[in-house]
């Protein structure tokens, strides 16, 4: 039975209902149901306005639309009381946050696949308690009373096949039960709804015929036989044919009945059925996700209607989709259509991953559990596709020989073999694993043509040629799979016993279960080691794959098997795969972009997209979204390896020498962009093989350095480590603007710290003070002495170098940091003295921050008057800049001047222009903190209500932003009464 964590508090399998806490209420207003439908039906992610408004008013949206949506929200958390902050803001529109099992749509899709992952299993007793449990969940056809829309008749459609699919499950479990003449008369009403589904049919065909009621099951193949016949003109599925068949030539009371034919053996014997599966692996830990949707699909549910097909951990691609199987299926065919959910086709499953993800492991597991379901046998072969291929002509020879053919008799040609082979599955419930193939040629003549059987493949590529195939891209294990794997290996005890040296060996082996096993392993043989030492081992990243090695297992040779197969070079541009795996592996960030590899690879980007293609397609790379690629981390250590074993030094060096010389152009061309007043980074041509990115618009430049954040992190790390002290400092003063604008204040401080060694190495004052100036304003956020100290280093040294600008710069901070510190005096002599300064020098941009700082200090000295003017002053060169984000902290701190004056008026309307600036330019940290002093002028105001909103909205933004120390600030004044 599944774990309800939550109870629950929606309806849509019927009419929309809400749990109030005492009872089931339906909500009265139309358009409200409308949208709280279109909020549940897509809670897992934030819905924008903009849809919500499509979803409404599906025709022409009234002008006020976006009002009227926010009036809905409003309405909709007050009925739902205490539920209400499930209910919440997600830019770009709202978002339901929901529970798990608070939906009765989502239970009902739980318990339905866990009731075929136990028909599938062979318990039908319990597969009948899940299925009848999740059907009780239904009272009415689904989102009965909400309103016609795009998105709700699409669901509501899926739910109703999923509805049908499930009863035709329960009836499959209660057949296997034996419970033949208690479902009959439901068959009877089902085919009626249902005439064109041939499942139904069946099944009352089976009931009948399990009933010893022989006669009136052949009657019924006669009833659908004309009804498909006039409705479509063609015969009944291959399926339903071979069922009759069956019937006819069974006897009634047979418990036969229904099941495959017998084979004979060339003596005209009855051949035993084969049972080739190795055996199964008894410390087999997790991927109870896969093991369900492998039952599912190759027990012949090939139209579930539950949902996608991939729901379930650990799994990627059409049957499973990012980390911990989350989210819908990628690509694909949707459950229940084309090929692969057709009437009499057979399915095919194909496992493909990495070397060492245990994908032969994982089909052999599910293949046992599912031998039950399969009386006509199961037929296994290794066909050898990562090192020696077999050949299908020599498997198939050997599979006929199994199933009982005259070996005299077997054809000499692959063709005829292969016909053979399907003229003696034809009828019989076998499953086929052809373990480790290399590509469709290899498995396509080995596939039966009876829809009665089932074939699951494992290989390292995805074999997209093979037609109907559905795919299963075999990920890592989550932490708690390998947590547990590593226990069953190396002993529970042990692993509980040193909680934080099991964590470290976990980590080293990234997931994989292979490392994982052979970690235990190593562990379990070695009584006289502790966690900790075997930890201490992994932790040499350059010994961790000599480590990972335990009697014929190996994480290296395993890697090894999929780099040997890698062809040199593709395309016309000779971009060979395996030397842009190797440079890979020099680049620490936990992903890289198209661009950027190629200028790793010293190629056009066309040639390098081709190289990493190959590469994803041998499971040494995976590639996220289009156009990024990433490593597994072992493959990134083995890749590494490689680099150091066959890349020379100097090659090493010119490669990271244009990767990072990328980031720098990239994140100064982004920098330009994000705040164009800023002093700007001496640069020296890239040359030709790095083609940095430009950026028409802020939009962009933002996106690609939210995107690129750890990037340029491990760049300037990097750059310090191949001891490149140029490139090591440059890099964070551009990134500086990026950092300013989001508040990244750690990322800020790590990046500069590096560049002040770089700079300090490489004996270059000016970018010492560059630095120091930059660590400064970081410093600023909460280490205010530090920070003071870092501006009179720098002032120091640009009066000692003669530079003026940067001089005015450090001055200007100087005086910053004193305002920070609460030295106002302080503060405003050195706001003056700077103002001179950049007034000399004609920076005007600089003369607006100093003019900012002079204003400040000014109020908090109580010199009202002389403030504003310092202030409208500085807001009036910002807005002749165009610069928004200086003219929106002056507002704020215009705001803060009219707030001490009690002009509470005048503040509002000041703080409300800052904040509609914030919002202009997505400043989410500045939106934050306006919304707070917007909120107290509020309150000054009287208006608590609007207060504590403002407020509740700033703390969601803080902790968004995963500022903790503003957040617990917000929610004491939250707690507080107002």
């Amino acid at each position: 039975m599944i774990e309800q964590s939550a109870p629950i508090r929606f309806r849509i399998l019927g009419p929309l209902e809400v749990w109030s806490g005492a009872e089931w209420g339906q909500i009265t207003a139309a358009k409200w149901r409308a949208l709280l439908a279109a909020l549940l039906l897509q809670h897992s992610q934030p819905v924008a306005t903009d849809r919500l408004i499509a979803d409404l008013w599906p025709g022409q949206p009234p002008a006020n639309a976006a009002n009227l949506v926010s009036v809905y929200v409003l309405r909709l958390r007050r009925l739902l009381g205490d539920g209400a902050t499930a209910l919440v803001t997600r830019p770009p529109g709202y978002q339901l946050v929901l529970a798990p099992g608070e939906l009765d749509a989502e239970r009902f899709g739980q318990l339905a696949t866990e009731g075929r992952a136990a028909l599938a299993a062979g318990d039908p007793e319990r597969a009948a308690g899940l299925l009848s449990q999740a059907l009780g969940l239904w009272s009415g056809p689904a989102l009965t009373d909400v309103p016609s829309s795009p998105l709700v008749d699409a669901e509501s459609s899926r739910l109703a096949e999923a509805r049908v699919r499930a009863t035709e499950l329960r009836i499959e479990a209660d057949l296997g039960c034996g419970r033949s003449e208690q479902v009959t008369p439901e068959l009877q009403r089902l085919v009626a709804d249902h005439p064109m589904r041939e499942e139904p049919w069946a099944l009352l065909m089976r009931a009948l015929a399990g009933a010893g009621h022989q006669a009136e099951a052949l009657a019924v193949y006669g009833q659908v036989r004309k009804v498909i016949a006039d409705e479509l003109g063609v015969e009944p599925g291959t399926a339903l044919q071979q069922l009759y068949q069956q019937i006819l030539n069974a006897d009634a009371s047979s418990p036969a009945a229904g099941r495959g034919a017998v084979v004979l053996d060339a003596a005209g014997l009855a051949a035993p059925a084969p049972a080739q599966l190795p055996a199964d692996i008894a410390d087999f830990t997790g991927r109870a996700g896969q093991v369900a949707q492998l039952s599912a699909l190759l027990a012949g549910d090939r139209q579930a209607g539950e949902g996608p097909a991939g729901d379930g951990p650990g799994g990627r691609g059409p049957l499973g989709d990012g980390q911990a199987g989350e989210g819908p299926a990628a690509g694909g065919e949707p459950p229940g259509e084309g090929p692969s959910g057709s009437p009499g086709v057979v399915p095919v499953v194909l496992v493909v991953g990495s070397g060492g993800l245990g994908k032969t492991a994982l089909a052999v597991h599910a293949a046992h559990l599912l031998s039950g379901q399969f009386a006509g046998g199961q037929l296994y072969v290794n066909l050898l596709g990562a090192t020696e291929p077999l050949v299908p002509a020599e498997v198939l020879a050997r599979f006929l020989r199994d199933l009982g053919a005259d070996p005299s008799r077997i054809a000499a040609g692959e063709e005829e073999r292969a016909a053979q082979f399907r003229t003696r599955l034809a009828g019989r419930r076998v499953l086929i694993v052809l373990d480790d193939a290399r590509d469709a040629a290899q498995v396509r003549p080995l596939l039966p043509g009876s829809a009665s059987c089932a074939v699951l493949i494992t290989a390292r590529r995805a074999m997209p040629e093979l037609e109907g195939c559905r795919l299963l891209d075999l990920d890592v294990l989550p932490p708690a799979e390998a947590r547990a794997l590593f226990g069953r290996v190396a002993g529970e005890g042990r692993a509980r016993a040193e909680p934080e040296a099991t964590s470290g060996v976990l980590a080293a082996c990234a997931g994989l279960p292979l490392a994982i096993r052979i970690a235990g392993a190593r562990l379990a043989a070695r009584g006289g080691w502790t966690v900790r030492t075997l930890a201490g081992r992994l932790a040499d990243e350059r010994r961790r794959l000599d480590e990972l090695r335990a009697g014929n297992l190996a994480v290296r040779a395993s890697f090894e098997v999929s780099f040997a197969s890698l062809p040199r070079a593709v395309g016309a541009s000779g971009a060979d795969p395996a030397r842009v795996f190797r440079l890979l592996g020099l680049w620490t960030g936990p992903s890289i972009a198209l661009p950027a590899a190629a200028a790793l690879a010293g190629q056009p980007e066309t040639g390098t997209e081709e190289a990493l293609e190959v590469l994803v397609d041998a499971h040494l790379l995976d590639t996220p979204e289009p156009d990024v690629y990433r490593f597994h981390d072992l493959l990134r250590v083995y890749a590494a390896d490689r680099a150091r074993a066959e890349e020379t030094e100097p090659d090493r060096l010119a490669a990271v020498t244009r990767l990072l010389t990328w980031y720098l152009h990239t994140i100064e061309a982004a920098a330009r962009v994000i705040s164009p007043q800023h002093h700007r980074v001496p640069l020296d041509p890239p040359g030709l093989e790095v083609r940095p990115l430009a950026f028409p618009s802020l939009e962009e430049a933002l996106a690609w350095c939210d995107h690129e954040r750890a990037g340029l992190t491990a760049a300037t790390r990097l750059a310090a480590q191949y001891q490149l002290p140029d490139i090591a400092w440059k890099l964070p003063a551009a990134a500086m603007s990026y950092f300013y604008r989001r508040s990244h204040w750690s990322d800020w401080l790590i990046t500069h710290q590096a560049g002040l060694a770089s700079a300090r190495r490489l004996g270059d004052k000016p970018a010492e003070a560059w630095m120091l100036n930059n660590l400064g304003m970081a410093y600023g956020q909460q280490r205010m002495e530090e920070s003071v100290g870092c501006f009179e280093q720098a002032l120091a040294l640009y009066r000692e170098i003669n530079d003026v600008q940067g001089e005015s710069r450090a001055a200007t901070n100087v005086a910053k940091a004193n305002l920070d510190l609460h030295r106002f005096a302080e503060a405003q002599a050195a706001a003056q003295e700077s103002l001179a300064i950049q007034r000399q020098a004609g920076k005007r941009y600089g003369e607006g921050i100093a003019l900012g700082v002079l204003g400040c200090a000014c109020r908090e000295l109580g010199h009202f008057d002389e403030a504003g003017r310092w202030l409208k002053q500085a807001l009036a060169i910002f807005s002749d800049l165009g610069d928004r984000d200086s003219e929106a902290d002056v507002l704020a701190d215009l705001g803060d001047l009219y707030l001490d004056q009690d002009e509470v008026s005048a503040a509002i309307e000041y703080y409300l222009e800052s904040l509609a600036i914030r919002r202009e330019i997505t400043d989410r940290y500045g939106e934050a903190s306006t919304l707070r002093r917007l909120s107290e002028a509020r309150l000054r105001a009287g208006d608590v209500g609007e207060a504590r909103r403002l407020l509740t909205e700033a703390l969601l933004l803080f902790e968004e932003l995963g500022d903790h120390a503003q957040a617990a600030e917000v929610r004491a004044s939250l707690a507080e009464p107002m």
